[in-house]
């Protein structure tokens, strides 16, 4: 029996490029084999003990149905396993997507509650998962993500929103000050490695920009969630980046179910 040897990661076959530095992707790498569409509106009918062998118009008005009136059950019997390289930051905010229904919304005796109690209770294994690159394990390379434009808050309004800078502002000069600084903390990393410092403690002063990978497996819910969220207007811009990949990646399956990335942008 041949012994294979564990080989680093390389960019996948088919990875959707993200940002503008050809460093992050979104993969899709592995889906169940069953058609996702079909399978929601199959997943209804088992309550009348009923099934349909295609999908048709008829279907996706069901489908649509479903998920307006809050009936997701069925959109999580289709998972998809992306690999993501990202900036940290991108990740955690990706990273609370990775349960497929843990957004819901319950009351209490008249008292607000918050998903995740009931999550406890009644989904302890949501059928999601996310595994990433561990910095314990191994050194990070200096892959660093920085805007080739900047951004500013606006003066009033929604202060999580941001617009980009106008030509008069020297965008080149302040990437260049943003490198240098990340690669400043990557030789301190480096040299603190050097001296014999554990990998879990010299990684503390990387900045968030670094770039990282993980396996995100979702279902079909999760991935329309996260969609209806990071594809809006308002998200920040890197993540909607990553949401533009995956959903270009799963465009067919969605376009079926009548999602469209209009749709799907605006909140359904």
């Amino acid at each position: 029996m041949t012994q294979k040897s564990a080989s680093q990661v390389d960019r996948p076959d088919g990875a959707a490029l993200t940002l503008d530095d050809d460093i992050g992707f979104v993969a899709l790498v592995d889906r169940m084999q069953a058609d996702p569409a079909l399978k929601v509106v199959n997943a209804a009918r088992i309550s009348y003990r009923r099934q349909t062998g295609g999908f048709d118009q008829k279907d996706q008005k069901l489908a649509g149905f479903l998920w307006q009136h809050g009936h997701t059950s069925p959109y999580r019997h289709s998972f998809f396993t992306f690999h993501w390289k990202a900036p940290l930051f991108v990740f955690r905010q990706a990273f609370k997507y990775q349960v497929g229904s843990g957004w819901r919304e319950y009351e209490l005796e008249g008292v607000s509650v918050q998903a995740e109690v009931f999550d406890v209770l009644f989904d302890t294994d949501k059928g999601c998962s996310w595994n990433e690159i561990s910095g314990r394990y191994v050194n990070w390379e200096p892959e660093f993500y920085v805007p080739r434009r900047m951004r500013a808050n606006p003066p009033h309004g929604n202060k999580q929103a941001s617009d980009e800078l106008g030509d008069d502002y020297d965008h080149e000069a302040e990437r260049q000050r943003m490198l240098a600084e990340c690669e400043q903390a990557y030789a301190l990393y480096r040299s603190r490695l050097e001296r014999g410092v554990a990998k879990e403690i010299a990684r503390m002063l990387l900045p968030q920009n670094l770039y990282s990978q993980a396996y995100w497996t979702v279902s079909l819910q999760g991935v329309i969630h996260f969609l209806e969220q990071r594809l809006a207007k308002d998200a920040q811009f890197e993540i909607r980046c990553y949401a533009e990949a995956m959903y270009n990646l799963l465009a067919e399956d969605l376009e079926r179910l009548g999602l469209t990335r209009e749709r799907l942008a605006n909140g359904l």
